[in-house]
């Protein structure tokens, strides 16, 4: 009698791919449910590393070259300034690279950068440069019009205190990082008691230089689509972008009772900000007396106590933008 065996072998093949189909699907549960290795990503089979190298950050020095700083050990294998091959195949992880070329003070230049690890993982970077000044001056912020009008504008005026350049200075409302708006300054040489006067949110009639006892007062458009905060704001002046804090500004009407009583986030962060870098002691100055006409002063001189006794209320229409401050107060009606 025969024995009927027809049925083995599917059976055995069967056996065969439910093993393999198994062995896959452990495979694939052991690979996505594998950490990552001292932060980064390996292949399970391998042990090849999978991640990016990553730019942590970077900074220019001198105009001339550009200090990068990488999560790990690359090979730059390209790099351009603008449109311009720049040559060199460095390795390492902290590189200064030349840029070819100085930048100019405030001249806008993009660097372009790829590096890539042992294991042939790239990354590609971007980078907007833009030249530093070299001759910053010491500078204060000397007259502020917080409540403007069309005829009477907000204007923020910069008194420079030694000879230098104005170029890349930050003129802002509130910390860089909470400024919905702020204004770069352009390249003006300037010399002691020069100042320079911004139009926050208007264009001037004219740009024309102001002239008053051998001193010159320079005039830029602002461009902002906003007006400054009113009754109670800051205004904040740095080196540069992410330069530091040189000198900053706290007014208020001392009637509001939201966000510490300074009447918004923005100035109260501020506040709290130069109070613990030294910037500003003490109560703000009282805009209370603050119109269109009458406007935040510093006394004349360039006092600077870092306190609101440093500032006074010019009378009605007696601001003195793009000269020097001339002591007439409000006193009351």
């Amino acid at each position: 009698m025969k024995k009927c065996i027809t049925n083995i072998f599917p059976d055995l093949e069967r056996i065969i791919y439910m093993r393999i189909l198994f062995l896959l699907i452990a495979v694939v549960l052991i690979v996505s449910s594998c950490p990552a290795e001292g932060g980064r990503i390996y292949d399970t089979f391998f042990g090849k590393d999978q991640e990016a190298p990553v730019l942590l950050s970077y900074s220019l020095r001198d105009n001339s070259i550009i200090r990068l700083v990488y999560s790990e050990d690359v090979t730059i294998i390209e790099m351009k300034l603008g449109s311009i091959p720049l040559v060199g195949n460095p390795t390492g992880t902290v590189f200064l690279l030349p840029l070819g070329r100085t930048l100019e003070k405030g001249e806008e230049a993009i660097f372009y950068v790829t590096s890539e690890d042992s294991s042939g993982n790239t990354s590609r970077s971007t980078i907007k440069l833009v030249g530093r000044n070299m001759e910053i001056p010491d500078a204060l912020i000397n007259e502020v019009s917080p409540k403007g009008t069309e005829t009477s504008p907000d204007r923020i005026e910069i008194l420079f205190l030694e000879e230098g350049s104005a170029a890349g200075l930050v003129v802002t409302d509130a910390l860089i990082e909470d400024a919905e708006h702020y204004v770069i300054l352009p390249d003006i040489h300037v010399k002691p008691y020069d100042t320079i006067v911004i139009y926050w949110d208007s264009t001037p009639d004219s740009f024309d230089m102001i002239f008053d006892n051998g001193f010159c007062g320079y005039i830029v458009e602002g461009g902002s689509d906003k007006t400054l905060s009113g009754i109670n704001g800051a205004v904040l002046l740095y080196s540069e972008i992410d330069g530091y804090l040189m000198d900053g500004i706290i007014y208020t009407t001392g009637e509001s009772e939201l966000c510490g009583g300074y009447g918004n986030t923005k100035t109260e962060n501020a506040a709290i900000y130069m109070m613990r870098t030294g910037e500003w002691e003490g109560d703000a100055i009282s805009s209370l007396d603050v119109t269109a006409s009458r406007v935040i002063a510093r006394f004349p001189g360039g006092v600077d106590t870092n306190t609101s006794t440093d500032f006074f209320i010019t009378d009605t229409s007696e601001s003195t933008f793009g000269m020097n401050n001339v002591y007439i107060p409000y006193e009351g009606d």
